[in-house]
């Protein structure tokens, strides 16, 4: 029997196919772990960036609003209230005492006042040469209602203001609170000021609150005690302005809070606040958390003193708050109503007329009465740094870059986010005074 050795077409064409050798599989290895690297290095780059603009858009985002909140506190400064109670011709008689009460005022711009309000607190500011201000705003903040009062009478020693509780804006601010706003006992809080106009007289009284007591449902008592100090002015036989002695049922008028509010930069890390958590320091030594900073709101009480549970987070992040200001020119005849307006503006160099006209109101050359706007200036910084070369300061102090001291490594600036606004204060365009 003979074997038939030809090879089958299949077995043929298998036995002329050959594989990869060992070094064709190395170098195809090797270039595929070259670009596996490759599109490593570039996922980890588009990653850090995406972080780092999202950190620049945060900061962005906290600057307009924290901005935005004072704006909007700035605009109603004086608002149902006096721009100087010192020398406000329309104020009945300037109580010496409480200390808040004798010092308010539409606006009080403190120079640094930041810095010497929170100490250490802004060594990261003070290494970056940047000092900043603070300011006290009064005006009706928490409420924009005036409210009637029907009269006020004289209980064990304290005044008492007893307001119409079928009036409009009584009834609105019901409903209000049925909502999300703010009911009548948290409008008329103890140790805030309260503006008082008797009805017939042109001239304003002003006392403090010590509680207010809200019976029914709906109200049918709705009684604001005030202080005995420094109480109300009485009517004299002469006098233009007050309640009358002991009290009494024939006064009637309108009456409304006036709030006075701090901002300022100041850090809240280990500070027992509803807002440790948030700024509770997490990676240290790689993004300064514990030398963060923030714009703060927080309410003086009637002695200037801080209200702690009204303290509020406005920015976070937040390194500079710098102020100049629109100021009108004194003037003789009280005809004129459009005087010359000189602007003060935010320089590198603190301008000293914004704060000798700004200032506290028991200062002999303070005019905060004559601001007719405010020019502001706010600075947020990004969480982390990711920069290592920082940019000089501009003409006005303004900065891009924070050097943020210790962290490890080369990259030691965060970026800055700086916003201005110029904001008028319309409740002061046509003081006279």
């Amino acid at each position: 029997m003979t074997m038939d050795r030809r090879t089958s077409p299949a077995r043929a064409r298998a036995s002329g196919q050959r594989g990869f050798t060992l070094v064709e599989l190395l170098v195809a290895m090797a270039a595929g772990l070259v670009v596996s690297l490759a599109a490593f290095l570039l996922s980890k780059n588009a990653t850090r960036f995406f972080q780092n603009e999202a950190r620049a858009s945060a900061s962005h985002l906290a600057a307009t609003v924290g901005l935005n909140r004072l704006a909007a506190d700035l605009q109603r400064a004086a608002y149902l209230s006096t721009p100087n109670i010192r020398l406000d011709p329309e104020v009945c008689q300037v109580p010496p005492a409480p200390l808040g009460l004798n010092r308010l005022a539409g606006i009080w711009i403190r120079r640094q006042g930041s810095v010497f309000e929170g100490g250490s607190e802004l060594s990261q500011s003070v290494a970056n040469e940047l000092y900043p201000d603070s300011i006290i705003i009064g005006g009706s903040l928490s409420s924009n209602e005036l409210f009637e009062f029907r009269k006020i009478s004289d209980a064990t020693g304290a005044l008492v203001v007893e307001l119409n509780p079928n009036s409009a804006a009584v009834q609105r601010t019901l409903q209000r609170a049925n909502g999300s706003g703010q009911g009548l006992s948290q409008i008329f809080a103890p140790n805030r000021i309260l503006r008082v106009m008797v009805r017939g007289q042109t001239q304003f009284l002003y006392g403090v609150i010590q509680g207010t007591n809200v019976q029914g449902d709906p109200p049918n008592l709705i009684a604001i005690t005030l202080k005995p100090s420094p109480g109300l002015p009485m009517l004299s036989g002469l006098g233009r302005c007050g309640v009358t002695p002991g009290g009494a049922t024939g006064d009637a008028g309108w009456v409304n809070v006036v709030n006075r509010v701090r901002y300022n930069i100041r850090s809240l890390v280990g500070k027992e606040t509803p807002y440790a958590p948030l700024v509770a320091p997490i990676a240290a030594a790689q993004t300064g958390d514990d030398g963060r900073t923030e714009l703060v709101r927080v309410e003086l009480d009637d002695e200037n003193n801080e209200i702690p549970e009204t303290l509020e987070l406005i920015a976070e992040y937040a390194v500079d708050l710098k102020f100049g200001i629109s100021a009108a020119e004194e003037s003789a005849d009280p005809t004129v109503t459009d005087p010359f307006i000189t602007r003060y503006p935010i320089m590198a160099t603190d301008n000293a007329e914004v704060y000798n006209i700004a200032a506290s109101n028991d200062q002999s050359n303070a005019a905060p009465q004559r601001v007719r706007s405010v020019q502001v200036r706010l600075s947020t910084r990004t969480r982390a740094p990711d920069r290592d070369v920082g940019y000089p300061e501009r003409s006005d102090g303004r900065r891009l870059r924070f050097l943020i001291p210790g962290i490890l490594g080369d990259t030691t600036y965060a970026r800055m986010r700086t916003l201005y606004a110029d904001i008028a204060l319309p409740n002061q365009a046509y003081v006279k005074w």
